[in-house]
């Protein structure tokens, strides 16, 4: 379970476009403790965990259970994206309101 938290970090931290150090500020923790865990150094412990998910809740369920609900907000990086990758501008909207 450690490395694949810790990767689905790593995944946090690229789709958000993330220094460690402003992940570590961002979720209250210091960051040679982000730092040791993405080494590998030490195990994730529930304090760190909880920190993670506090500060990116739109991912927690997937960051701990590796399951996302979309429908209720919870999401992955991958969504993210697709969901970045998928916007409507203003405009097409009212020209299909308009036919």
């Amino acid at each position: 379970m450690k490395e694949e938290f810790l990767q689905r970090v790593r995944q946090v931290l690229d789709q958000e476009n993330m220094k460690p150090e402003e992940f570590a500020l961002k979720a209250g923790m210091k960051y040679t403790r982000l730092r040791n865990l993405l080494s590998g150094q030490g195990q994730p412990r529930l304090v760190d965990i909880n920190a993670i998910c506090s500060a990116f809740p739109e991912y927690s369920f997937w960051l701990v259970f590796d399951k996302v609900f979309p429908e209720v907000g919870q999401i992955n990086p991958a969504i993210k994206e697709a969901q970045k990758q998928y916007v409507i501008s203003p405009e097409s909207s009212e020209q299909d309101e308009s036919k």
